[in-house]
């Protein structure tokens, strides 16, 4: 297993680890915040697991605005159990959740109604 499949495996099943580049980015990110350097087709080891466990959190944020998703006749919907995952995965990399996850809601609204 590769560092990349490693990624995915912690992101499953929020998001399906399909998009290379998405984990790749995040584990790039996740590198420069720790200060390490690892390759994305590098092997696998439990020694990388902060850094592994640092870009899933990355890709798991963006996923907290959807409600839920749908893809032709695939779709899931998503939970708090999802915020659950992001802060065990911010324990094992050892960052603090207020880093990473909101804690505010954003609205936005348009003005079509004031006419």
């Amino acid at each position: 297993m590769t560092n990349l499949q490693a990624i995915g495996c912690e992101v499953s099943p929020y998001c399906s680890g399909d998009n290379e580049l998405e984990l790749e980015k995040a584990m790039l990110s996740a590198c420069k915040q720790a200060g390490v350097t690892l390759a994305a087709k590098e092997e696998y080891t439990p020694d990388n697991d902060r850094i592994i466990a640092r870009a899933a959190v990355l890709v798991l944020v963006k996923y907290l605005s959807l409600s839920s998703e749908k893809e032709g006749e695939w779709s899931q919907g998503y939970n708090d159990k999802l915020k659950d995952r992001i802060m065990f995965l911010c324990r094992v990399a050892e960052v603090p959740v207020e880093e990473v996850m909101p804690n505010t809601v954003i609205t936005l609204s348009h003005a079509s109604n004031r006419f």
